[in-house]
């Protein structure tokens, strides 16, 4: 019967926009059950740079018990630990890092393609830049940004060279042909662009766990960290494919980040500078 109601919704076209409400709902409920008992450590320690609120801790993130099992086995950076979620707010310690690191860069009015578009990134990129928002299911987003477009990773619309940016904060782990995915994203970077494409990864993982054709929540659990990933990236893999897709790849691992630890970025996770080169051969 469940199963059948949600076709229906489906068929209407009102599935996702009512999972997006539900879950703007339960974020709600957990952001203020946050702010009441986080209150005694409030005014100093981290800051959250979305908010911008102080704390001497921020809320942990604990993997649920189907999930924990491949991230513990594989030492998966994949945003569980401490202080990964800022009380007042809710930001995420990944988003934290992206904003931090794109702050490094003028991004006035620049071209920029959002992939899925987390909420605390998009305000900031709005805020200085010309941001098209697009997703697979775009009515899961519809709350973020109402213009969201349908598009499908690997087969964009979009014409070449059409944007500066090309932000996509963990989503290839969700895509099965993930090197169509970075290629499309080459593709549409104009010379000289830059992705942001962070991935939960492992660097105990001598090659990537992987099953693209995989369709079973609670195997993708049981073997990903989550039920609706396809991978879990071995971190020189990852590379790799990138830089097979055309792209120059810079790691800056954790230790290099250290004017951010004060953020409660996520602690052990590299940032990985994409860009796509000036000159082509």
């Amino acid at each position: 019967m469940k199963k059948k109601f949600k076709r229906l919704l489906q068929r209407l076209h009102i599935y996702h926009p009512l999972q997006a409400l539900y879950r703007e709902q339960v974020f709600i409920k957990q952001r203020n059950r946050n702010r009441k008992n986080y209150r005694r450590f409030k005014g100093k320690g981290f800051t959250c740079n979305v908010c911008q609120a102080k704390y001497e801790k921020f809320v942990p993130g604990i993997p649920s018990k189907l999930n924990r099992g491949a991230l513990e086995k594989n030492q998966v950076i994949a945003g569980y630990g401490a202080n990964i979620y800022c009380p007042n707010c809710m930001s995420t310690a990944r988003e934290r890092l992206v904003i931090a690191m794109l702050g490094q860069y003028d991004m006035q009015q620049l071209q920029v393609l959002h992939l899925s578009p987390e909420k605390n990134i998009y305000n900031f990129l709005r805020g200085i830049a010309r941001v098209t928002t697009a997703d697979l299911l775009p009515g899961f987003y519809k709350t973020i940004d109402g213009l969201v477009q349908k598009q499908d990773a690997t087969n964009f619309s979009f014409a070449d060279n059409s944007f500066d940016w090309v932000i996509g904060n963990h989503i290839l782990e969700h895509i099965p042909e993930d090197v169509q995915a970075m290629k499309e994203i080459f593709r549409v970077l104009k010379p000289g662009g830059r992705a942001v494409l962070q991935v939960p990864y492992s660097e105990i993982l001598e090659s990537t766990i992987e099953d693209p054709g995989i369709n079973d929540p609670v195997k993708q659990s049981a073997l990903f960290g989550q039920k609706d990933h396809v991978r879990i990236y071995a971190l020189n893999d990852y590379l790799f494919r990138l830089r097979r897709a055309g792209f120059e790849v810079e790691v800056i691992p954790y230790a290099a980040l250290q004017q951010y630890y004060f953020l409660a970025i996520q602690e052990g996770e590299c940032f990985i500078r994409i860009r796509k080169p000036s000159a082509l051969p």
